[in-house]
């Protein structure tokens, strides 16, 4: 019994060294270009892509986004030089989406998407995960021509929960002026729906 306790350890053991290992390499440069391979390879049901030029920092907290492409079958429709993140993976073991941050000094919408038509299901709205988004914000959504008919620009925040078959979410926007101080209109939204409760609570200012 001894032995097989001892062979079982150092079992258990191995995996572990190895696990550490396998978590060590990914967060190496050729590991990061891995993962980018992996989300470039990704493709939604509705035909959207997202591809990122290079990953800098940790895999595993505090990560930098750059060239990050968000496309539809027609091609690119968002676009940021960079987004830096700071998030929790480890939580997802726990059903949990842990988001802390995720911010963009500069973000481009080339054009409003279109998405193929997904076929209706019996299957929840909302994901069967917990998500929460403590922080969101572009400092500058810049909306080209094709979208608004004159290029416009806006600064917006916003947080994020989803829990339970439960979203809310509350998001503040500001568009900004061509002068030195900038200004604009203000918006501010919040939103509180359970899907499959057929409840819904938007508050719009």
């Amino acid at each position: 019994w001894l032995r097989a306790v001892r062979i079982a350890g150092f079992a258990v053991l191995g995996l572990v060294v190895l696990v550490a290992a396998v978590l060590g390499l990914l967060n190496t440069a050729p590991g990061k270009r891995l993962v980018a391979d992996q989300i470039a390879a990704l493709e939604f049901e509705n035909g959207m892509k997202i591809t990122v030029g290079r990953i800098e920092g940790s895999l595993y907290g505090n990560m930098i986004l750059r060239d990050l492409s968000v496309k539809d079958p027609k091609g690119e429709f968002l676009f940021s030089p960079e987004v830096k993140v700071d998030w929790r993976p480890f939580a997802y073991l726990n059903n949990h989406v842990d988001l802390r941050s995720a911010t963009a000094e500069r973000m481009l919408l080339r054009r409003v998407p279109m998405f193929n038509p997904v076929p209706e299901t019996d299957e929840p709205l909302l994901p069967d995960l917990d998500i929460d988004i403590d922080r969101l914000r572009v400092a500058r959504l810049i909306a080209e021509k094709p979208v608004t008919g004159q290029e416009q620009a806006a600064t917006i925040s916003g947080r994020a929960h989803i829990a339970s078959g439960r979203a809310q979410v509350w998001l503040d926007g500001r568009t900004l002026g061509a002068g030195p101080t900038g200004g604009g209109d203000l918006l501010r939204v919040m939103l509180d729906a359970v899907p499959e409760a057929e409840k819904l609570a938007l508050d719009i200012n």
